[in-house]
């Protein structure tokens, strides 16, 4: 009994556990590929499809420069680039768009995207002059922020691999589930941390890249963000049913012990002559 009551009270922080790899997985591979499910991944998506900027007092648009893609979307090594696609919506009189992704750039173990300076690298015509300060400012904190960020998902899934070794001495051992419960905890702090960081840096560098100055606008990658919120969530679950574990599991043997009866004191029979 003790040993299926364990076996069941263990059962959810391993799903948990499994959760927060998986989810944490799909958050570090967005548009790290271009044809797979990591490409329709993305952090950050910008539109420069109708860009217009200034540069050395000339007004330069997409249709200037033949090489400029149509948009730029954000993972957290690297950033892929492609075509917009425009077509009418059947059930409604709409237009929609599609993108599609050409290439990515080389992952880097160390990256963040600067928007004003992969658009200038791509022009090739010297500095952008007309974006606004507001798009200066977000740019200063990112660098560091996008650093972190990158550290703590990486942390989260590894820690969550430490769960599952944890987790296996745990069926009759307080102490295993213990060490599954510490490092839940660091895995938690690691999710939220992470999650809360890239839900700050990109959907403050979307709404400061969709700018009329620029022509330019930005989605902030809810589907991929989601899935960080969705590890944190699991990290948080875990903990907690690790330290249930600890409370209510059982760590004695489902081996039933041996009875052995001794009379203390035999009574031997009497003998007559």
């Amino acid at each position: 009994m003790a040993a299926g009551r364990n076996c069941f009270i263990i059962t959810f922080p391993f799903l948990f556990t499994v959760a927060i790899f998986v989810l944490s997985v799909f958050v570090l591979i967005s548009s790290t590929f271009k044809d797979s499910v990591a490409g329709k991944l993305f952090l950050l998506r910008l539109d420069i499809s109708q860009l217009s900027v200034t540069i050395d007092g000339n007004t330069v648009t997409k249709g200037d420069v033949s090489t400029l893609p149509d948009f730029y979307q954000v993972g957290l090594w690297n950033y892929c680039q492609g075509s917009r696609i425009e077509y009418d919506s059947a059930s409604e009189s709409t237009t929609g768009y599609s993108y599609s992704i050409t290439n990515c750039s080389k992952s880097h173990g160390l990256f963040y995207f600067n928007p004003i300076t992969v658009l200038e690298d791509a022009i090739g015509m010297g500095k952008i002059e007309n974006y606004p300060s507001s798009i200066d400012t977000a740019l200063k904190s990112i660098k560091i922020l996008s650093y972190a960020m990158a550290i703590l998902f990486c942390l989260s899934a590894i820690f969550a691999v430490f769960q599952v070794g944890a987790g296996l001495f745990s069926f009759h051992s307080r102490g295993g589930s213990l060490c599954a419960l510490i490092f839940a905890m660091i895995n938690s702090v690691c999710a939220v941390a992470g999650v809360a960081i890239a839900t700050a840096v990109f959907y403050g560098e979307s709404k400061a890249l969709t700018n009329d100055t620029l022509n330019t606008s930005a989605e902030f990658g809810k589907v991929a963000v989601g899935l960080g919120w969705g590890a944190a969530a699991a990290a948080l679950l875990a903990s907690t049913c690790w330290l249930f574990s600890i409370c209510v599991g059982s760590t004695r043997s489902s081996v039933s012990e041996k009875v052995v009866y001794q009379v203390e004191n035999p009574v031997v029979p009497h003998q007559g002559f």
